[in-house]
């Protein structure tokens, strides 16, 4: 008897804590705590080495670097770099430029599809809605001279002007993905432990209504 209490003690407090560990993630995921800045809010003036920002991309116009290593001498691509639109510089007078890069293979699907999309619409006047974006979470490192570089490279192209003059045009951090944060670690496990305990909890009290019976 004192060992069936105890397993169902056991099943509940699991139960207890996965629903607090899922509180906790979600709201850290939806910056609650203050762990991101969302990506429509970031400015010329406020961007920082290592700030974490989360929210809507969309505006991709170009991709400015393919980054390789050799294993086994072969060239394996790690990330990939793309030219996007700072969301607000859509009210400036001008587009602000940054830099957003991943290697997870999912994002560079849809940041090709956004790069894609906006190529059309550059060369179609009539057509100038942007229908695809996603949610995109990373953190901001500036540029070495060798990568802002190839940024220039694509801003003076994509904006007609010489690479000197680019550079009002761009800040020059990029965005790197940090698709997994800790609080999606704690979610994902309060979900686990919810699952275990609420299963444990539902099997002993069934079972001892059969028993009851």
């Amino acid at each position: 008897m004192k060992k069936t209490i105890a397993v169902f003690i056991a099943f509940a407090a699991a139960l207890l804590l996965g629903i607090a560990a899922i509180v906790v993630g979600a709201c850290g995921e939806n910056g609650v705590f203050g762990g991101f800045t969302d990506i429509s809010e970031l400015t010329r003036e406020n961007v920082e080495e290592g700030m974490t920002v989360k929210g809507l991309v969309y505006g991709i116009w170009d991709k400015y670097a393919v980054h390789e290593k050799d294993e086994n001498g072969e060239k394996k691509v790690i990330s990939e770099s793309y030219t996007m639109v700072m969301p607000y510089s859509y009210d400036e007078e001008s587009p602000v430029f940054i830099g957003i890069s991943s290697g997870d293979s999912a994002e560079l699907s849809f940041l090709e599809q956004m790069r894609s999309e906006t190529e059309g619409i550059l060369t179609d006047s009539s057509d100038d809605e942007y229908r695809t974006s996603m949610v995109f979470r990373g953190k901001l490192r500036k540029l070495d001279e060798g990568e802002l570089s190839f940024l220039k490279v694509s801003v003076s192209t994509l904006m007609g002007v010489t690479e000197e003059d680019a550079e009002e045009y761009i800040v020059p951090y990029v965005i790197e993905s940090d698709k997994y944060s800790p609080f999606m670690f704690v979610l994902i496990a309060g979900i686990v432990l919810t699952v275990i305990g609420f299963g444990g909890v539902l099997v002993m009290i069934l079972k001892d209504i059969g028993e009851g019976d």
